[in-house]
């Protein structure tokens, strides 16, 4: 009986992982890399900040469980030369999370989650109220619906590493448009670790996915 007992409990915790929506690959990350300013720039459009967002969508590891949500845009810029951008940052203000899917009253509300995302076990929002995302390398992209493929340094809670992903990127009279598809970074890569799976702490069936889905929509206008 009690190899059985062992049985149900092993094929419970495959069943939910079956369910999970955690997505399984994530983006290509390295060290961060030098950041080269453009010799020569044609012009600078500054991130218009009312509605840039960061979106985010959080996952458990063994269960089809996930929390939505957006971060703000403060600041930022993009660099050109020929009608390319070739360079540029932007800031995101990490104080500024919010939860899409939860309602305001419950057992686990938005101010419930959001204040421990804040957190020094998330993201430590009163000692690193900021992440910044700074372009490293923007290459026309060889396959898929995007344009360019986009290499960069993100830096959040005080690590930095170097991305880099697919974006859709147009330059058009005075705006610069700038958007991804949905991709994934390993947020323990940030030592953001609360809940992984990988700590020995951690029961499986409680464990928050170490991966993250992200989308960036930014709009800059010419300086």
């Amino acid at each position: 009986m009690k190899h059985l007992g062992k049985f149900f409990a092993a094929s419970a915790v495959l069943f939910a992982v079956a369910c999970s929506n955690a997505p399984t690959e994530t983006v290509e990350t390295t060290e961060a890399e030098e950041v080269a300013t453009p010799e020569v720039t044609e012009a600078t459009y500054a991130v218009v900040t009312e509605g840039d967002e960061v979106k985010w969508v959080g996952f458990k590891t063994v269960s089809a469980s996930q929390h939505t949500g957006a971060i703000q845009v403060s600041e930022g810029e993009f660099l050109t030369e020929a009608g390319n951008v070739v360079g540029g940052s932007f800031v995101i203000d990490m104080k500024s999370i919010s939860n899409e899917d939860l309602p305001e009253e419950g057992d686990y509300n938005k101010a419930k989650l959001i204040g421990h995302l804040h957190s020094a076990d998330f993201f430590d929002v009163e000692n690193h109220p900021t992440a910044t995302f700074t372009i490293t390398n923007v290459v026309p992209a060889t396959e898929g619906e995007a344009t360019h493929t986009v290499s960069g340094n993100l830096n959040m809670r005080g690590t930095e590493k170097n991305i880099t992903f697919p974006a859709t990127i147009t330059v058009q009279d005075d705006m610069v448009t700038f958007t991804t598809p949905e991709f994934v970074i390993d947020r323990t890569e940030w030592n953001v670790t609360y809940g992984s799976v990988n700590l020995e702490s951690v029961a499986k069936d409680k464990a928050i996915d170490n991966n993250i889905k992200l989308m960036v929509d930014l709009k800059a206008s010419k300086s």
